[in-house]
């Protein structure tokens, strides 16, 4: 097929997709119709039968639910376990922070981050 955009000819040639007919999808005015599929994709089966896809799926998402499931219950850490890296996250910022003031030769907030040290019993 010739075509032509802003001046420029060229050639434009329809790829072809081999087609296979599906089941009656309905009627429109007496007439059938039929969905069409390109033939490398299989033709989807009716709901319901012994081969259902949705019934494969429906059980594959329930398999991969319980899987993770039980990944999430043996990996998740307990309350007590999370509440010592957050104390020992504070403890360390407090550190960091008393070798700042330490630097600077700032005495009033050596003695605030002392105060709040003892108050965390780092």
């Amino acid at each position: 097929m010739q075509l032509t955009y802003r001046g420029a000819n060229y050639e434009y040639d329809i790829p072809t997709v081999d087609m296979i007919e599906g089941q009656a999808a309905g009627k429109y005015r007496g007439q059938d119709w039929n969905y069409r599929y390109p033939r490398h994709i299989p033709v989807p089966q009716k709901y319901g039968g012994a081969n259902s896809t949705t019934k494969r799926d429906v059980q594959a998402l329930r398999d991969v639910a319980a899987a993770s499931a039980v990944a999430a219950v043996q990996s998740s850490p307990t309350v007590a376990e999370v509440a010592q890296v957050q104390r020992r996250h504070i403890c360390s910022i407090l550190d960091r922070r008393q070798q700042v003031a330490k630097a600077k030769g700032d005495e009033r907030l050596m003695r605030l981050l002392e105060i709040e040290w003892k108050q965390m019993a780092c």
